[in-house]
């Protein structure tokens, strides 16, 4: 691994930086490296977690993997690394990232185990103290929070939960090790999701029963699951046009997936993609239970060639009777049977509204962004917001869709860009104006209004507590590109040091 550990910041200690990264995922990462190749050297990256990666890092649950095509999961600039699979592993995907880390010299501006807390802007003299849970100070003139979305998971509700007496394992905090621990025991899984539809098979065989508790059904796509041939893998060396293509391939089924959602035609042709998935499922009871009801496009689409059969098994059983509660011994269904269980496994996901909230951070005039967020969080192209200077933001409220890489890049560049024109030209603050974000954020929020699929009950996992919508963006993603580069200097009020 080899990053900066973070001990040579010692408590107390100023270290001070052009620029700080909170977040050494792929985000932070391809920050650092465009950075670095624009000429702006001075960049340190902080990482709460022992190693980077990310959510690729912290999530090690059985079966987690990629959602979207590795060629397309891959950075523009860094193509030519030797896949193992068309939608990687979790292991792949961090050996990739750090392998981009040593291509492209960065790492030794990333530093591990440093868990920013807090960041504080300094109107007086431009820059922002972000403080870590050590005690560590880092100053810099620009500070990119590049933290995601996955960061908090959600611990369900369930009455009696702290009641039972065996083991809880949530996937966000999945042990290190083999499956033995589960070997032969009474294993319940409560969930249906992102996070389930990869667990669920893959800890299957290794229980002595699996118990699968589904709230909401979903629409499960089906996806490739084997490894390249080693004919593949030499083409791929071969002929970098064969990656190029893969891309060109993958983007199209992301955008044939997302695009118009509320074209009937169109969702009636993906849906019965999904519905051909789930005809895998022999019992005809079960198969109906796991039909999805929402309408597609309300929900994340999933994608599994696996999790449908592993309801074929003898020794897997799906419950759709809402849970009542958790007792010492197991789940008691609202239809009063009792599910006796060793293990419970909570498949039940993040808080995916908070963003850069997770952490303390306070701009101009003592503003306290998660205060300015309390009604959900929002930003300009999703990146900067008014009374924080000098501050941009990575995956940020309402830019997910498509490829998150392919996203990354675009924000990465824009976020260079106005950082360049920060330290090259003596500009003290450069904060959005606030008439630009809110306009920017009522046409955003009309063109998701447009969105019906987005309205339904089902899409709860795209809002924040208030209802608003803040994951999703309306935008293709080279319709977001094509956005970000236009020239926007004018929506940016601009302070310049002080000459004296």
């Amino acid at each position: 691994m080899g990053a900066n550990n973070g001990e040579d910041a010692e408590v107390g200690a100023d270290t001070t930086a052009d620029v700080v990264v909170i977040g050494a995922g792929p985000g932070g990462i391809c920050t650092a490296i465009q950075l670095r190749q624009a000429g702006i050297e001075d960049v340190l990256v902080l990482e709460k977690s022992a190693g980077l990666g990310g959510t690729w890092f912290n999530n090690r649950y059985p079966g987690l993997a990629c959602d979207v095509s590795t060629d397309l999961y891959s950075f523009s600039f860094f193509l030519d690394h030797e896949w193992e699979r068309p939608f990687a592993t979790r292991a792949e995907i961090v050996e990739y990232l750090e392998a981009a880390v040593d291509r492209f010299g960065v790492r030794d501006a990333i530093h591990l185990d440093t868990h920013a807390v807090s960041a504080h802007w300094d109107d007086e003299h431009g820059r922002w103290t972000v403080v870590d849970s050590r005690g560590g100070r880092w100053t810099a003139r620009v500070l990119v929070g590049a933290v995601g979305m996955f960061n908090e998971f959600v611990p369900p509700a369930i009455p009696g939960l702290d009641t039972f007496a065996g083991p809880v394992t949530h996937t966000a905090e999945w042990p290190d090790g083999d499956l033995g621990f589960l070997t032969g025991r009474r294993v319940s899984v409560i969930g249906t999701a992102a996070s389930a539809t990869q667990v669920v098979p893959a800890i299957a065989p290794h229980t002595g029963h699996l118990t699968v508790f589904q709230r909401t059904s979903n629409w499960v796509f089906p996806k490739e699951h084997g490894r390249y041939t080693a004919e593949q893998k030499r083409s791929r060396r071969a002929d970098r046009s064969v990656i190029e293509a893969g891309r060109a391939q993958a983007a199209r089924e992301l955008d044939e997936l997302f695009a118009d959602l509320d074209n009937e035609a169109k969702t009636a042709e993906q849906a019965a993609r999904a519905l051909a998935n789930l005809e895998t499922v022999r019992d005809p009871a079960i198969r109906e239970a796991l039909r999805p009801t929402a309408r597609l496009g309300a929900q994340r689409p999933l994608l599994s060639s696996e999790f449908y059969e592993t309801f074929n098994r003898p020794d897997v059983t799906l419950v759709t009777s809402p849970i009542a509660e958790i007792t010492a011994t197991g789940i008691r269904t609202a239809d009063g049977r009792e599910h006796p269980t060793d293990h419970l496994v909570l498949a039940t996901g993040y808080h995916a509204h908070k963003f850069l909230s997770i952490v303390d951070v306070v701009g101009r005039g003592g503003a306290s962004l998660r205060e300015q967020w309390a009604e959900g969080a929002y930003a300009y192209l999703g990146m900067t917001v008014e009374n924080f200077p000098n501050l941009f933001m990575l995956y940020g409220p309402n830019t997910n869709g498509g490829s998150i890489i392919d996203k990354l890049e675009t924000q990465t560049r824009y976020i260079v860009a106005k950082t360049t024109h920060v330290l090259k030209n003596g500009v003290r603050a450069l904060e959005v104006r606030p008439e630009v974000v809110a306009a920017y954020n009522t046409q955003l929020q009309a063109d998701i209004g447009a969105v019906q699929a987005w309205q339904v009950e089902g899409s709860r996992y795209y809002r924040a507590p208030s209802g608003r919508v803040v994951t999703q963006c309306p935008y293709t993603v080279v319709e977001y590109d094509r956005m970000t580069r236009e020239d926007d200097l004018a929506a940016f009020a601009l302070r310049l040091e002080d000459p004296s």
